[in-house]
């Protein structure tokens, strides 16, 4: 009997030896270096960690006393690896405590991300520059990518906890968002991205000395590629890719390199320089923006025009040049396009159930609205779940007069620039012969749920007429519209009410990356607007913008982002109802009139006062006082981040989807 229980004690002893988990001495040291918060430190003192070194039993227990340390940091790559290294360690032995921080790792990086969507350098230390959204070397986008295959179960995350899923879910949407908002405008045009901003207002910042403000030729690829990763991309996402690698193509240096060369002069026997290389393509590190000239910094902090001015540890020290964008351009980008659920070839259109109209005739229709017409109204009303019918307009002009009183349309132009839908056509002559607006407009909108993208709505009577040329001329004219998006497109006229989209009791307008140019209250919403990122260009008339909110004390224009210029002494806005205007981060011309938004000498009674409220808006050159802050004095007290297009609409309409 005896013999049988030390044999099932040894048989047991053998089976838990068998059972027991293997070890993976990388993974068992970035468990000793993990903070209690969950990230991991890129240095101990100014050591880089190195996960082979083997450690002593003491120096194992001195880093584990150092857990409360508040170093932990996603720059360098830090944190990101460790997580992917100890997810993929989990698999190789099946020891739990590897996964268990791995998903340590992601709650750091889900608890780190600002309400913005930005990732700070170092959480918690906030001393220095380290509070501030960090794109510099990555850190950003290598957290957002751990997320974002955390959310999607794949790319070796598929292991952590499914009840991870959703919050980092949410944290890429937040990140997508504050990408987009932090890509930087020139003249109204999006170019790039900048490796630091401030972490409240989203400006570009300064890190170390020789890290200023600027736009990056390196970051901007990290950040391009990741936003090519997202499927489906919105309008938005794509026209902030297309516009960035129009930026990179536009500062690539061809037939230069940056080399180092043997120099017995300088310390360590060598030095680096920028030389001619025919046919090396390579990206300055940091482009002045406005200019976009590359520009070099020592630990002076002074902007020196070439990098040979600079001293020579921070000359051969940092990478001030490299070919980061070539595969990108090369490769990666194309192939990008050649996947987009809507391209530009028309058989992809066709395919996809989508009609094509092309002037030229290579299309299914030449003119819009015979595309329009070839529509089904059945079945299509508006707020339906049904897929929009997709109507792709090839690049060219075309002069007609557009009529939409169907529901849940997009329209889609092949070239923001290239395709124009254009009449020329003075409101004042219109009704002289017709009892009210229907057709004023180059456009006449009574349908719902439609969608501009990409395209050019303009009337040009006021450019071609000597003849009441600042009168009212529509490009875009809605009526009982109650949900309509414009998205990166331009709308024209010379004279006033360019853009009307009208129905004060139950409109719902939504706006982003569009120019806006026209006379006398060119932007001119009734109801509930918002408009993000657009461009408002003043030719003539006493004020841009407009607003009636007279049905309903909660309608208000909002408008964020967003930038005004135009002829000397050109005014903001005006209104002659009630109206309730917000605007965010907006910035001003340096000729704009010193006259806040005013109210017109009126019969009609203006119920609710004077609603018009700022938030961080700035002018060039002088600044004016009346645009001082004041938005905790609005309905509610919103915060800046909190004035988005959720709270615009209440909900009732995600102009997003």
């Amino acid at each position: 009997m005896k013999y049988f229980v030390g044999l099932a004690c040894l048989i047991g002893s053998v089976a838990a030896v068998a059972q027991a988990p293997l070890h993976d001495e990388i993974a068992d040291n970035m468990l000793v270096y993990q903070r209690s918060v969950g990230g991991w430190p890129k240095h101990i003192g100014n050591v880089p960690v190195d996960y082979r070194k083997k450690l002593t039993p003491a120096e194992k227990a001195a880093f584990i006393d150092d857990a409360g340390m508040n170093d932990a940091t996603i720059d360098n790559n830090a944190t990101s690896k460790e997580i992917r290294y100890l997810a993929g360690a989990w698999v190789k032995t099946k020891n739990t405590d590897y996964l268990k921080a791995a998903e340590r790792g992601v709650r750091y990086l889900l608890t780190m991300q600002y309400k913005n969507g930005g990732f700070p350098q170092f959480y918690p230390d906030k001393s220095l520059y380290r509070n501030e959204v960090t794109y510099n070397d990555n850190a950003m986008i290598n957290a957002l990518n751990v997320l974002d295959d955390v959310a999607g179960g794949r790319g070796g995350m598929e292991v952590v906890d499914a009840v991870l899923r959703g919050p980092a879910a949410e944290a890429v949407s937040r990140g997508v968002g504050c990408i987009l908002r932090t890509q930087v405008r020139v003249n109204g045009k999006l170019t790039a991205w900048c490796a630091q901003y401030d972490a409240e207002t989203l400006q570009p910042a300064k890190a170390r000395a020789y890290e200023l403000p600027s736009l990056s030729g390196d970051e901007t690829v990290g950040i391009v590629e990741f936003l090519m990763r997202r499927p489906n991309p919105s309008a938005e996402v794509q026209a902030a890719v297309k516009a960035a690698v129009e930026w990179l193509h536009s500062v690539e240096i061809v037939g230069y390199e940056f080399a180092f060369v043997s120099d017995a002069a300088q310390e360590g026997g060598r030095d680096r320089v920028f030389r001619a290389a025919p046919g090396s393509v390579i990206w300055a590190r940091f482009y002045d923006i406005g200019t976009n000239k590359p520009f070099f910094c020592g630990r002076d902090g002074v902007k020196k025009a070439t990098v040979a001015e600079i001293e020579h540890e921070r000359r051969v020290g940092y990478a001030w040049y490299g070919g980061w964008a070539r595969q990108l351009l090369d490769k990666e980008y194309p192939a990008w396009l050649e996947g987009l659920p809507i391209v530009i070839s028309g058989a992809a259109y066709k395919s996809a159930g989508s009609i094509v109209v092309d002037a030229s005739g290579h299309g299914d229709f030449v003119t819009v609205q015979a595309a329009i017409n070839s529509l089904p109204a059945e079945g299509q009303g508006a707020g339906t779940a049904a897929a929009p019918r997709r109507i792709f307009i090839r690049k060219g002009v075309y002069r007609e007069k557009i009529f939409i009183e169907k529901d849940n349309i997009v329209f889609e132009g092949e070239d923001k620039a290239g395709t124009v839908i254009t009449l020329s056509l003075a409101r004042d002559d219109w009704r002289k012969e017709h009892a009210d607006d229907w057709g004023v407009a180059t456009v006449n909108l009574r349908g719902s749920d439609i969608t501009f993208r990409n395209l050019t709505i303009q009337n040009t009577y006021g450019f071609e007429s000597a003849v009441n040329r600042e009168g009212h001329q529509m490009a875009l004219r809605s009526f009982q519209t109650t949900r309509l998006k414009v998205i990166n497109c331009i709308l024209k006229a010379y004279g006033g009410d360019t853009v009307s989209p009208w129905n004060v009791g139950a409109g719902m307008y939504y706006f982003k990356d569009c120019v806006m140019e026209g006379g006398v209250d060119f932007y001119c919403p009734r109801g509930w607007a918002y408009a993000e990122h657009c461009s408002f260009v003043a030719d003539s008339g006493p004020a841009c913008i407009w607003h009636d909110g007279s049905e309903d004390s909660d309608s208000r224009t909002v408008l964020v982002d967003c930038s005004f210029s135009g002829y000397d002494g050109f005014k903001l806005g005006r209104y002659h109802k009630d109206a309730q205007f917000y605007l965010i981060r907006c910035k001003f011309a340096s000729n704009m009139a010193d006259q806040d938004i005013y109210l017109v000498k009126t019969d009609n009674k203006i119920q609710w006062g004077r609603r018009v409220y700022y938030y961080d808006c700035h002018k060039e050159g002088k600044e004016y006082g009346w645009y001082r802050n004041n938005l905790a004095q609005a309905p509610g007290a919103p915060s800046a981040d909190g004035v988005n297009a959720d709270w615009v609409f209440h909900g009732k309409w995600n102009p997003l989807k």
